[in-house]
């Protein structure tokens, strides 16, 4: 279970952070969008959780287990389309908003995202795995 949940939020982390620095941080802060202690947290310090997890554990990372990674953004799409439906609150991020013009445009977008940012953090791990192999060949057990 703990396996399933690191890969799916490795691939969650990679994507939620590129996203939201290299595409909305620049657009937001350009347009003097407020930007809260809370907002930079959670795109920071989970990836360094991430990342310390990924050093620390022996866990490999199966191309397959990307499906648990889509199911998860799935379903966290749809339950953010259900609360809009029902309650006005904010959209965490303006692009899922759907009267945003160029919305499906950023659904698609994010959603060909996915496989490189799984595949950057499984070539991470491949490498992390080649070097301790490398360095500790008599002890190292993949």
């Amino acid at each position: 279970m703990f396996q399933i949940m690191f890969q799916t939020n490795a691939g969650a982390v990679m994507i939620t952070d590129l996203v939201f620095w290299f595409i909305l941080y620049p657009f937001l802060a350009h347009n003097q969008y407020k930007m809260d202690f809370i907002l930079i947290g959670t795109h920071s310090i989970n990836v360094v959780f991430i990342v310390g997890d990924a050093a620390l554990n022996r866990l490999h990372f199966p191309w397959f287990r990307i499906a648990y990674f889509l199911l998860w953004t799935g379903i966290f799409v749809n339950v953010q389309w259900i609360v809009h439906f029902f309650v006005s609150i904010g959209w965490p991020y303006p692009f899922l908003d759907l009267t945003f013009p160029g919305a499906p445009v950023w659904y698609l977008v994010v959603a060909l995202l996915h496989l490189p940012c799984y595949g950057m953090f499984a070539l991470v791990l491949r490498l992390k795995h080649m070097l301790l192999e490398s360095w500790f060949p008599q002890t190292y057990a993949k």
